[in-house]
């Protein structure tokens, strides 16, 4: 078995002057109506978000609260992309768990406001939050107390994972 071929060495060089390269930031921020959080914090950990209730207030028997976090699209990649946001499943820590009820929605612009309608819970959700490059988004979320429930002094957490992606 041979195997033929040719090799060539080239021994040249041209100066060449230094460039830049810049790499693209994919930032999301969310403000629940306290503040606001990076989705990703400088050192790669999940930014975590407390939703304000005020002035709502607390829970009460047979009641519904309402809250809602915005997320903006601050990337600064280049070409024109979407992304999804999506909220997962609540989950519900404390002995209230098996007695809260949450409910969720997807609604475009940047008012936290319009979480506290009521009509806004009714029909389907929207499966996803699309947020094109510099717009703003918002998940509102309504928590119901059982009406049989007797949670005087009781507290629950609930967390809702929130998932971005890139659309084409």
């Amino acid at each position: 078995m041979t195997v033929q071929g040719t090799y060539a060495l080239w021994s040249a060089s041209a100066p060449s002057a230094g460039g830049s390269l810049q790499a693209a930031s994919f930032n999301v921020e969310m403000d629940g109506g306290a503040g606001v959080v990076m989705m990703e914090q400088p050192d790669g950990s999940q930014g975590t978000v407390g939703l304000a209730t005020a002035p709502l207030g607390p829970v009460n028997a047979g009641e519904s609260v309402y809250a809602g976090v915005k997320l903006t699209n601050l990337t600064d990649a280049g070409g024109t992309f979407t992304l999804a946001a999506t909220a997962g499943q609540p989950v519900v820590g404390g002995s209230l768990a098996p007695l809260l009820a949450i409910d969720q929605r997807a609604v475009g612009g940047a008012d936290l406001a319009v979480c506290s309608n009521p009509a806004l819970f009714t029909g389907p959700a929207a499966p996803a939050l699309e947020l094109p490059k510099g717009t703003s988004g918002v998940f509102c979320f309504r928590v119901t107390l059982s009406a049989a429930a007797n949670a005087e002094g009781q507290t629950s957490t609930i967390s809702i994972p929130l998932t971005v992606e890139q659309k084409g």
